[in-house]
């Protein structure tokens, strides 16, 4: 919360403003920073997390396998381990999923 901006007015004098945050809020269990998640290696099948999209239903890993890029829903049915100490994630494989269909 912005202690300084506490109407709206007051807040929309601070468009275009830079702010900076002095400390992060403390994270559950099951909550990830994505800076957290990029560059873990995936487990099995290979590839490594480049990005977390985020969406309205549920966020999704960007994940690159062999040049190409593909996306899990970041949802503990296809994504049980997430290990950061240990740099990897674990998905669970979907054909459909991590192989887009050939294109005629």
């Amino acid at each position: 919360m912005f202690e300084e901006a506490v109407t709206r007015e007051q807040a929309e004098a601070l468009r275009g403003s830079s702010v900076f945050a002095t400390q992060r809020r403390l994270l559950g269990d099951d909550e990830f920073w994505p800076s957290d998640l990029v560059g873990l290696e995936v487990r099995p099948g290979g590839g490594v997390v480049v990005g977390v999209s985020h969406g309205s239903a549920q966020d999704r890993l960007v994940i690159e396998r062999d040049g190409r890029r593909f996306e899990v829903p970041f949802v503990d049915e296809l994504v049980p381990v997430v290990d950061p100490a240990g740099g990897f994630v674990e998905i669970t494989e979907i054909e459909w999923l991590s192989s887009p269909p050939d294109r005629e």
